[in-house]
């Protein structure tokens, strides 16, 4: 089943903190919108309201039009997959053994592990060209691959809505265009496709939409074309940049005026 997902004035407050203040968007099916905002902005949180992890203080969020609250955990798991990757170490187990949990949404019994959740948890792996660590120890990964076989994992429970924490955080360029292509493929087969991102370039290469947050809100969305600018990277990041759409290849060039600090400024870590 693949549909929208819908945030209406979502509100998120820790102590005296307010954290996220009135965030609105949309995703329908067959998009992939991407979230942006430096560290801090609220992006991590968000995601985490989609995914029933917190509770939001007010606002609500829409799943094929019907308040998230309403499902149960299987209903739920088998309509959003999140990947918030957050996961503890110190367990004994296997890349693919993690993978396979994402299959146990799809299945009523105990036991999971059939010849079906074996093939689909393989498959998963391959896309993401990852299908060599399905036998190795999820501790002993590196970071990219611990990504990918969380990835993986969410994408092994088949929903319609598909929300990821930071995707190719810690992965080298090709590997980072490997998951969005991957990505973006899912959303043309209609899947809702939903990811946070610090990669401005992808995002405007691969979501036909963007939202930016700053401080809790939402403060600019639409096209790429028309929300990357360099009035906005600097208001919001605090970045002054040039910015030049490719217009051969669609993808913008985000290229920073640096200045070179002063000696004295750095003096003090001699």
């Amino acid at each position: 089943m693949v549909c929208s997902l819908v945030v209406n004035g979502l509100k998120v407050q820790l102590g005296s903190s307010k954290i996220l203040e009135g965030v609105e968007l949309r995703v329908d099916s067959g998009e992939m919108l991407g979230i942006l905002g430096p560290n801090g902005s609220g992006k991590t949180t968000l995601l985490k309201c989609i995914s029933r992890s917190i509770a939001p203080a007010g606002g609500e969020v829409l799943v094929c039009g019907r308040p998230a609250r309403e499902y149960s955990n299987q209903q739920y798991s088998r309509t959003v997959s999140a990947m918030l990757p957050q996961w503890p170490s110190g367990f004994s187990m296997t890349s693919g053994e993690i993978v396979l949990m994402g299959c146990r949404n799809q299945t009523k019994g105990v036991w999971w592990e059939g010849e079906q959740e074996l093939e689909v948890a393989k498959a998963a792996l391959k896309v993401l060209n990852a299908l060599e660590l399905y036998d190795r120890d999820f501790d002993t990964l590196s970071s990219g691959e611990q990504r990918k076989v969380l990835i993986a994992k969410s994408l092994a429970q088949r929903t319609g809505i598909i929300v990821l924490d930071e995707p190719v955080a810690y992965l080298d360029m090709k590997h980072k265009l490997e998951v969005m292509n991957v990505l973006r493929a899912l959303a043309d087969r209609g899947k809702t496709v939903l990811v946070t991102l610090h990669e401005i370039d992808l995002a405007s290469k691969y979501c036909e939409n963007v939202v930016v947050l700053s401080h809790g809100r939402v403060v600019a969305a639409g096209k790429p074309r028309e929300v990357i600018t360099p009035e906005l990277l600097s208001s919001v990041y605090g970045v002054d940049a040039i910015v030049k759409w490719d217009e051969e290849i669609d993808y913008p060039v985000i290229v920073p005026r640096t200045t070179r600090m002063l000696g004295e400024e750095v003096s003090c870590l001699r």
